[in-house]
């Protein structure tokens, strides 16, 4: 049987890394994301984030779209990788 991972880390791994993260809705409608994750969860979560922060660049580029960057990069990253986690469908 062939290792669950996805964008290249454990699914398992990238779970607990981002059950660590929580949200809270500020009063002027905004959603903050705080948390601490250990260093042997971190590194995973964040090489994850890089591979979808890289995919989305290339697909931005692949269909001449205006290549987004900063905080909507990472935030769309993000959302994606938490999404790929949580669908137990999505394999690499």
């Amino acid at each position: 049987m062939t290792e669950d991972l996805v964008a290249g880390e454990p699914r398992g791994v990238l779970r607990e890394a981002l059950a660590s993260i929580h949200t809270q809705r500020r009063s002027d409608g905004d959603l903050e994301i705080s948390g601490e994750v250990p260093p042997d969860l971190a590194e995973p979560l964040v090489r994850a984030l890089e591979r979808v922060v890289q995919e989305l660049r290339d697909d931005d580029e692949r269909r001449g779209a205006e290549a987004r960057d900063g905080g909507q990069l990472q935030a769309d990253a993000f959302v994606a990788l938490l999404l790929r986690v949580t669908d137990p469908d999505h394999r690499d």
